[in-house]
């Protein structure tokens, strides 16, 4: 992955997200998404995929400290969530992220979505969880409980789309001050279609010492491949990571919070297709889809709090040919998968589509 200064870092794949392990609710039981991050580390994932959201901060520091793995040895990927989008507020987001881990550094960090929206009270005390409003996390709300964007600090294509103007360039430049003063070895974005990323590309020097946009991270599998962007970005040196490589369910346009997603239809895991290649090759179905996002040039993003699922999602195999074609024929209608963007941000307009 393409970083400061015109040089390069490996990026250990596949990654294992935090979010939602037995509990993304303030319910949840943190010594059971301990070990599941825990075990995972154990097992070989050299990559944590995190984000102020998922509310596991905490967590995921406890989980590497027992895991007895060194922090160094650790990429550690976050997110800034849209309420701390003013550039005054970039770095007190990372900050606290860093606090909550107990670590000084992270090796990537994102903007989470292309909004961002208003924040109230004192950020320092936003705090996220199944039970909190948006008053609680920081997040300025109107009086039908929406989000209440902040288009100034929107894309500029986001903010025309819902009657404002906007940039996500100071946002940005905060964001590389957070690389040059050493909190984070890299920088990139989250959700972002083409025209936000050119945005941000547009805005980039030529400099030997730029801070370069280093990575998208979208939906894809073979639902939803995604690949007029993926190609996009292949083509502008920038490291797609896939999220739901799994893609779990169909789902229709749900609101915050998650628990009100609305699955439909036959898990993606339960296809013939892939049921089919997996015991053609030998391999489990979710080793199948994360071995065919890894020949898209892609970093697959997996959870499970199985040990022995997470050690089977390290090993994966090269799929022949026929077994990539076969996949690519599984593509659904329409130009969003899960959307997790539209249904967070269900009043805001984020794509033209």
């Amino acid at each position: 992955m393409n970083i400061r200064g015109r040089k390069q870092i490996h990026v250990p794949s596949p990654a294992f997200g935090t979010f939602n392990i037995e509990g993304w609710s303030s319910s949840g039981d943190p010594k059971i998404t301990i070990q599941a991050i825990r075990t995972a580390i154990q097992a070989g994932c050299r990559h944590l995929d995190c984000a102020w959201e998922y509310n596991v901060d905490a967590e995921v520091g406890d989980a590497i400290r027992q895991s007895g793995v060194p922090r160094k040895e650790i990429f550690i990927t976050h997110k800034l969530w849209p309420n701390f989008a003013a550039p005054q507020n970039v770095e007190l987001a990372l900050d606290l992220a860093l606090q909550r881990i107990g670590i000084e550094y992270v090796d990537l960090y994102l903007i989470h979505h292309p909004v961002a929206v208003k924040p109230t009270g004192d950020l320092r005390e936003a705090r996220m969880g199944e039970n909190t409003t948006l008053g609680d996390q920081g997040c300025a709300a109107d009086d039908k409980g929406n989000f209440i964007p902040g288009l100034e600090h929107c894309p500029a294509a986001v903010a025309a789309l819902n009657g404002g103007r906007g940039s996500s360039i100071p946002t940005w430049n905060a964001m590389k001050a957070l690389v040059r003063c050493g909190k984070t070895r890299s920088i990139g974005v989250s959700n972002f279609d083409i025209e936000h990323v050119q945005e941000i590309l547009s805005a980039q020097s030529n400099d030997d010492d730029e801070v370069p946009l280093s990575c998208n991270q979208i939906e894809c599998h073979p639902w939803f491949p995604n690949q007029r962007l993926l190609e996009f970005l292949l083509e502008h040196n920038i490291l797609v990571m896939a999220y739901s490589p799994f893609a779990s369910f169909r789902y229709e346009s749900g609101v915050f919070p998650f628990k009100a997603f609305a699955p439909c239809g036959t898990a993606l895991l339960k296809d013939k297709t892939v049921e089919q290649i997996a015991a053609k090759n030998g391999i489990t179905v979710c080793q199948v889809l994360l071995s065919w996002a890894v020949q898209r040039s892609t970093l697959p993003v997996f959870r499970s709090s199985s040990p022995q699922h997470q050690k089977e999602n390290l090993m994966l195999k090269e799929l022949p040919w026929e077994d990539v074609q076969a996949l690519a024929t599984l593509e659904l209608d329409g130009k969003i998968g899960k959307s997790t963007t539209t249904m967070v941000f269900p009043e805001i307009k984020v794509y033209d589509w």
